[in-house]
């Protein structure tokens, strides 16, 4: 898997945790953050696609029912105006 680099900010007491539990798992900082953001993303997926609508129309154009002008009016597809 390719890692990119964040950068975070964390308050103390929370950088505080973090060493600690580095410390006694042996396992870097950026390694349970990384745990840390999968665990709390784990159920976004659908969320996300319904409150987006771009990831609402993913597919739509290769079905027969699907908009055959979406190249050039998605804003009104997505946005339902023009942009």
């Amino acid at each position: 898997m390719r890692m990119k680099r964040k950068q975070i900010y964390l308050d103390s007491r929370s950088e505080r945790k973090i060493q600690r539990l580095a410390r006694a798992t042996r396992l870097s900082e950026a390694e349970h953050i990384r745990r840390a953001v999968v665990s709390y993303t784990a159920d976004l997926p659908d969320a996300a696609r319904a409150q987006h609508p771009l990831l609402e129309m993913i597919g739509i154009c290769g079905h027969k029912s699907g908009p055959k002008d979406a190249a050039v009016h998605h804003d009104t597809y997505l946005y339902g105006r023009r942009r």
